[in-house]
């Protein structure tokens, strides 16, 4: 699991380095800082993922005015608090899986190129 060392030393590496040559491709920027996290703090690459991921996600929504309500979310609703509405949305988990297919975001890569997340790929022990 993550901790906020870890989190906040990810944070830090994507927001050092997106301004750099690496802002345009974000998955060269993602792998560079999984990268780092393995050969700075010895970790899995499983754990430096999540944990780029994690970061990527809060350093992207910083400016963002919404955020997941984690009290009412479950494993199949999300629940989204739009503080510049004042709107909530929910979502399922296949209205979720419907939107990822649509041509738009069907066609993006994911963040992290090594795929063990978006293919459930799990480490070797």
């Amino acid at each position: 699991m993550s901790t906020p060392a870890l989190h906040y030393s990810a944070l830090a590496y994507l927001a050092d380095h997106q301004g750099e040559h690496l802002a345009h491709d974000k998955a060269l920027l993602v792998n560079r800082c999984i990268e780092h996290m393995v050969d700075t703090f010895g970790i899995s690459a499983r754990e430096a993922e999540v944990t780029t991921l994690q970061a990527l996600g809060e350093y992207e929504s910083r400016n963002c005015k919404a955020y997941l309500d984690t009290s009412l979310t479950t494993s199949h609703t999300v629940f989204i608090r739009d503080l510049g509405t004042g709107r909530l949305r929910v979502f399922t988990v296949a209205e979720l899986v419907a939107l990822v297919k649509t041509p738009v975001l069907s066609s993006a890569p994911v963040p992290s190129t090594r795929a063990m997340l978006s293919n459930g790929v799990a480490e070797p022990a």
